[in-house]
């Protein structure tokens, strides 16, 4: 399991244009059920504006989930004093060996990670953030 580096974008490169970023990436990795998905949960990236205070934009992670079981893939969005569980797929398993793409909006100050309700193999997780929304 990784998680990139570079959470922290400079101005420029946000106001740009959307750059997607690779928040997470696993490949054929065994999971345990009802566990969180990363060590560690993934925040928006942030940028200094030219004031230099630390400006959080509401992003879109794009995630890509394949799994060997079939298994119910939920989002869990944390704001700090609340957190919300989203069952992805409309509650439904998804099938095994079968990829998916789910797009998630997230504020500035959320955390997000991700869980199954089954032991399974994670054939391939990737999570992009995309700022801007796009």
């Amino acid at each position: 399991m990784s998680q990139q580096p570079r959470d922290r974008l400079n101005y420029r490169q946000v106001m740009r244009k959307a750059i997607p970023l690779e928040k997470a990436e696993i490949h054929d990795t065994a999971y345990t059920a009802d566990e969180d998905f990363l060590e560690e949960d993934l925040v928006v990236s942030s940028f200094e504006d030219r004031d230099g205070d630390t400006v959080y934009l509401p992003a879109l992670f794009r995630i890509l989930v394949c799994l060997d079981t079939a298994a119910v893939f939920k989002v869990i969005i944390d704001d700090g004093t609340t957190e919300v569980d989203m069952e992805m797929n409309g509650g439904s398993q998804l099938a095994a060996q079968s990829a998916y793409i789910f797009e998630v909006m997230v504020h500035g100050g959320d955390t997000i990670n991700f869980e199954a309700d089954q032991n399974c193999q994670i054939e391939k997780f990737i999570v992009h953030e995309i700022n801007w929304g796009v």
